[in-house]
């Protein structure tokens, strides 16, 4: 029986009180409630996508983990992690099979449930519609009678939909470790089980809160006393309003001990926080704050680096004035402050993330607020990973050892990039897929045609590609897709393979894989998930790939009148041998830029001067009097850093590169052209 106490009202918004939501109007947010189990060996992707989801949209995405279904019965010493809520909702959402999810409770195509190949789309569309509600809440934990006290709140910007709405509010707990049945890394008995459904605070559906007006405020009071064995620290409440057994407004979630989303203030951001960058140049930013607490408070402004390549520099002003981060400054309430934020990069290509952070310096347990930033600046080759396939991101990075103007980016981000224009320095995409659902979206496969008709190149490889765009029951392929597969990756699906395909045999006479050693292919995925995809290239696309038997084809390229395309039906994660999986990436990298096959240019290559002197102290000298078609020299360091490159002019017979700047050690100089990469000479710096 749930131990609540609830205090009713309507409640009229003060304009000078603490609120714990906004009075203007905003989006939904989204809740995924995943539908799972410790013996469902697909959900570890499930949960992956989720927890992607999670990173990059943050506090207007919330996800459940509702255990319920045959696979979520225990065995001896499992967890059990089932509730009557959750069989409940499991119930009323007609789920078929695992995973799968709602969000925000919406159909698709007449569907409570879908699988995790919709969740990402399902969860984007949700956050464009506009909400009728704003949604907040608030916790306090008694450690003595583990009494947890939840306030919860709803503010009405506009009227909602026809019939009662409820208010839910539930209990769920991260970092509890158990068995979990996983296909992709193998059975995992001390599984991370995160976002797991405990208990609904509420009735299951939601307390009745009727239909308020515009400009009414809903508030509510629930006690709930909290099981020992719960680790209290783990755990959050989430909040949410919407129809009855419908559609979900808006949800919140806060930690059980002393969470909040007290309104501290508004963030205004750049409309546009995706942005191309180069060397040298200030990516500018322009914000604005406002504090909303009524008083005179003081607030941490802070501009932190969540990942950006070494070097760069960043720089925020308040006001006009600039300040350092973690700088406290005191604001009236309802001022505002004018934030200015300046990204600069450097020589070093790569994909920066920053955040402007602005904390309550009085009450830190309050939201912080946060505005994101994301510069590219100098990267020609892009690894694009797939929610889940993350694990093997390596691989492709380790391929391309030599080339330093690269970097990774989630597909949530490729696609924003991609939205916001700035991606015009991107040569060649590498796509990893390794076993994952949807193996592309609709989104993607137009932004990569687009793309690839401007004469980029693609690397695309993994498991179940070809599969999902079969149209065979449980594929998440459209027309659409389906016709990118042809038509772009100029393949013809033919099966799904299976475990007897556990060869890779290169074509000995491809003029650019034509090398490699042949080698195992592996079942990295556990249980009977081997399914290497067998189809057939479409002209021109030759074949590069075959399994055991010489007439089943794994792999292709092509080269068309705009771009180079190569495809391979399993990832490099699965070959046996480590070499040959970074020799996949490597050749396809060095035919995008003509080094595999274009004898005239490596012809041309071979005019370039050895470097003297070597041990060099603050000049180098390189004959490129006989170099053809090459426009610069760049300079790689062991680890395969570019940290130097200089123009060549086309009567240049002696290139001289200052060194100065370097450290000493072994260093490789190259040169570049429209066609390809020369091959590399090598020199010294000693001083």
């Amino acid at each position: 029986m749930k131990k609540t106490l609830t205090l009713l009202g309507f409640v009229p918004v003060m304009a000078s009180a603490q609120l714990l939501v906004h009075t203007t109007p905003e989006n939904r947010t989204a809740l995924l409630e995943e539908f799972t189990g410790i013996h469902c060996g697909y959900c570890p992707e499930g949960h992956a996508i989720a927890a992607s989801l999670e990173s990059v949209i943050k506090d207007r995405f919330v996800t459940i983990s509702v255990h319920a279904g045959g696979y979520a019965d225990p065995g001896a010493g499992e967890p059990d992690f089932r509730t009557e809520d959750g069989a409940a909702i499991d119930a009323a959402m007609a789920v078929s099979g695992y995973p799968a999810g709602t969000v925000n409770r919406r159909t698709l195509s007449g569907a409570l449930s879908y699988g995790r190949g919709d969740w990402e789309g399902m969860v984007y569309e949700a956050l464009d519609l506009p909400s009728p509600v704003n949604v907040g809440v608030e916790s306090a934990f008694n450690e003595t009678t583990r009494e947890l006290t939840v306030r919860a709140m709803g503010y009405y910007t506009a009227q909602s939909a026809a019939g009662n709405d409820h208010l839910s509010v539930l209990l769920k707990e991260n970092h509890i470790t158990g068995w979990q049945t996983d296909y992709g890394n193998g059975d995992q008995p001390e599984y991370d089980h995160m976002a797991v459904l405990r208990d609904h605070i509420t009735e299951t559906w939601g307390e009745d809160i009727g239909s308020p007006a515009v400009g009414e405020t809903v508030e509510r009071t629930y006690t709930y006393t909290v099981p020992e064995e719960w680790v209290i620290g783990n755990c959050q409440v989430v909040a949410f309003i919407g129809e009855n057994q419908e559609e979900v407004y808006q949800a919140r979630e806060v930690a059980a001990m002393g969470g909040t989303t007290l309104v501290i203030g508004g963030l205004t951001g750049d409309p546009q926080p995706y942005r191309p960058g180069t060397d040298g140049a200030v990516t500018g930013y322009v914000n604005g704050f406002t504090n909303a607490m009524g008083s005179m408070q003081d607030f941490i402004i802070s501009l932190v680096d969540v990942n950006a390549p070494y070097g760069w520099a960043k720089s925020f002003t308040v006001n006009g004035v600039e300040d350092g981060d973690g700088y406290i400054m005191s604001v009236a309430g309802g001022s505002q402050l004018d934030i200015a934020v300046n990204i600069t990069p450097n020589a070093n290509a790569g994909i920066s993330h920053y955040e402007l952070r602005i904390a309550s310096a009085s009450t830190p347990n309050a939201p912080v607020l946060m505005q994101p930033f994301h510069v590219i600046s100098g990267v020609h080759d892009l690894i694009v990973t797939n929610p889940g396939a993350e694990a093997h991101g390596a691989l492709y990075w380790d391929g391309m050892w030599s080339e330093s103007a690269k970097s990774f980016t989630t597909r949530a981000d490729y696609l924003e990039f991609a939205g916001a224009n700035a991606l015009a320095d991107v040569q060649n995409l590498y796509m990893n897929i390794s076993w994952t659902f949807p193996s592309y979206t609709e989104e993607v496969a137009n932004v990569l045609a687009s793309f690839m008709d401007n004469g980029g190149n693609v690397f695309i490889a993994g498991q179940d590609i070809g599969w999902d765009q079969s149209g065979q029951t449980g594929a998440y392929g459209t027309a659409a897709t389906q016709a990118f597969y042809n038509d772009y990756l100029l393949a013809t699906f033919v099966d799904d393979g299976s475990p007897a395909d556990n060869e890779a045999n290169f074509e000995a006479g491809d003029a650019v894989f034509g090398g490699v050693t042949n080698t195992t292919i592996e079942n990295v995925f556990g249980g009977a998930n081997m399914y290497p995809d067998r189809f057939e290239p479409i002209a021109p696309a030759v074949p590069i790939l075959r399994y055991a038997d010489p007439t089943k084809i794994g792999g292709l390229r092509a080269e068309t009148p705009t771009h180079k395309v190569v495809y391979f039906g399993i990832g490099p994660e699965q070959v046996g041998d480590p070499a040959v999986a970074r020799a996949m990436v490597q050749l396809s990298h060095d035919w995008f830029y003509g080094v595999v096959g274009t004898e005239e240019f490596d012809a041309a290559m071979a005019h370039l001067g050895q470097p003297y002197p070597s041990p060099a102290t603050d000049v180098l000298n390189i004959n490129v009097a006989g170099v053809e078609n090459a426009s610069l020299l760049e300079v790689i360091d062991a680890s395969g850093r570019l940290v130097l490159s200089q123009g060549i002019g086309n009567k240049t017979t002696l290139a001289t590169l200052d060194v100065s700047g370097l450290t000493n050690g072994l260093y490789s100089v190259r040169a570049r052209g429209t066609t390809g990469i020369g091959q590399a000479r090598m020199f010294e710096v000693l001083r």
